[in-house]
């Protein structure tokens, strides 16, 4: 269970870095996505990096199509600036310890291989970093759509696609808005991961849910950054309805096993989500709303039912 303290930095003898102030590692993992990953990179090496050290730990997540020869062209044009690594076992918070262990500057940032970063985005990181009291920084992630906008695309799902957007205003995490920290677009202080240690190997896909977790029980300083967007390619396979009923049972699940590792309550007990269930089974049932209303309420159900069997599974196995 996550320890209620509110986040100090450590000593200056706890972690000294071989970089500079401002000495930027970002990671990027990458798992069968050979014809992104260039793209991805270069958006990276263009950015203006004026008066910033910069590596890319690019972390090969045991791909089966031509991603490694794609690194080994990609290491061989950029040099020292990019550290390859590869990691056997499948699963995105084992691919981020990968990386992590290997960091040696003041601030990690990350991205995915499916964006695109601007210009701007080293120097927002810099500029927010000076600032000693940020513990970490996040933007937005916009999308690059190829063709229409689905008519079924639901209310508050954006993310499941990689769309976040808080607005156009710099806002302070947990105090000026709920929004969470998301993996694919942030960058903290590199004493955070020591103290956290490794991302927990049964995390399969709520990494993100659980750093933040971590992060507000210890109300620590971060900021939403709008100039520090992103740009998300949107990808065909993901634009249809049963990705996103997948993607509700496996956040049923994720959100019942990180809410039991953080302490936090079973959404079950929050009057609030009562409230919501009753208002997504109404819509099913009646058939209330638009399209995408009755989309938003059918994944509400069908991530509750997933995160009250995880829950119920938990429970017993603790019993054991």
């Amino acid at each position: 269970m996550l320890a209620l303290i509110r986040l100090t930095a450590p000593p200056p003898h706890a972690h000294k870095p071989r970089m500079t102030a401002l000495a930027i590692d970002v990671v990027l993992r990458t798992h069968n996505r050979a014809a992104m990953l260039e793209g991805a990179v270069e958006s990276l090496f263009a950015a203006d990096r004026s008066g910033i050290t910069l590596r890319l730990l690019l972390v090969d997540n045991a791909s089966g199509d031509e991603t490694p020869a794609v690194i080994q062209r990609l290491a061989a044009r950029h040099g020292s600036r990019l550290v390859p690594l590869h990691e056997s076992r499948p699963g995105g918070q084992h691919a981020l310890n990968c990386a992590i262990a290997r960091a040696e500057a003041p601030v990690i940032a990350f991205f995915d291989d499916d964006e695109r970063v601007p210009p701007q985005w080293l120097q927002v990181i810099a500029r927010e970093f000076a600032d000693p009291a940020t513990v970490f920084v996040a933007g937005p992630y916009r999308p690059q759509w190829d063709g229409d906008v689905p008519a079924w695309l639901p209310e508050g799902y954006g993310g499941v696609l990689g769309i976040i957007d808080y607005g156009d205003r710099r806002l302070r995490y947990f105090h000026d808005f709920g929004g969470m920290l998301t993996q694919g677009n942030c960058a903290l202080r590199r004493w955070v991961f020591d103290q956290t240690g490794p991302y927990p190997p049964e995390l399969a896909t709520a990494e993100d849910r659980w750093l933040n977790s971590w992060l507000e029980q210890r109300d620590a300083v971060g900021y939403y950054c709008p100039d520090m967007a992103i740009t998300h390619l949107m990808q065909e396979e993901r634009l249809n309805r049963a990705y996103f009923e997948r993607w509700a049972v496996r956040e049923g699940h994720d959100r019942a096993v990180a809410d039991r590792m953080a302490g936090l309550a079973s959404l079950f007990r929050q009057r609030w989500y009562w409230g919501r269930l009753v208002r997504a089974a109404i819509t099913v049932l009646l058939g209330h709303g638009s399209e995408s209303e009755r989309f938003r309420a059918r994944l509400d159900l069908i991530q509750a039912r997933a995160n009250a069997c995880k829950r119920i599974r938990l429970a017993v196995s603790s019993r054991r």
